[in-house]
């Protein structure tokens, strides 16, 4: 028996209220995807209140909250003498499990804009707020720290 007439309906039904989100990055954009690590409200009845992401330990991370508030910060290497023009953003999804099949809720959502030359490796650091993504929250499992790279990329 074939579970594709079944899946269609549930894709259907499903995809009425969702937004069109690019699933691929551009060529000149790369990213780092991580399960998400929830911590728990300390309310009578707990309820997820911020994700955590740890992308590489020690060098890029990210975290967003109930609110919607969320922030990303990474190192990013610039390779070369010439210089380039570096965004650092976050993009967020569910997948299930984890970052496995994952739909992006999101597109990339940069916050840094650095201009990095001779070898430089700068500390990107940046946030935003959006509510639509706070009230999101439970359904959210991954993120993907992307990087955009313009001018002379390595």
């Amino acid at each position: 028996m074939s579970r594709l007439p079944a899946f269609l309906i549930i894709c259907a039904c499903a995809g009425g209220n969702a937004l069109a989100v690019e699933q691929v990055l551009d060529p000149d954009e790369i990213g780092v995807s991580a399960t998400a690590q929830i911590t728990y409200s300390l309310d009578a009845k707990p309820r997820p209140e911020r994700l955590d992401f740890d992308f590489r330990t020690g060098d890029s991370h990210a975290w967003i909250n109930d609110e919607g508030t969320f922030q990303v910060t990474g190192w990013i290497k610039h390779n070369g003498l010439l210089c380039a023009t570096y965004r650092m953003g976050v993009r967020f999804g569910a997948g299930s499990p984890g970052c496995l099949n994952v739909e992006w809720i999101t597109e990339p959502l940069f916050v840094t804009f650095e201009r990095q030359c001779n070898d430089a490796r700068v500390e990107h650091t940046g946030g935003d707020d959006d509510a639509s993504l706070g009230k999101q929250l439970a359904a959210i499992t991954c993120a993907e720290r992307v990087v955009h790279c313009a001018g002379h990329c390595k």
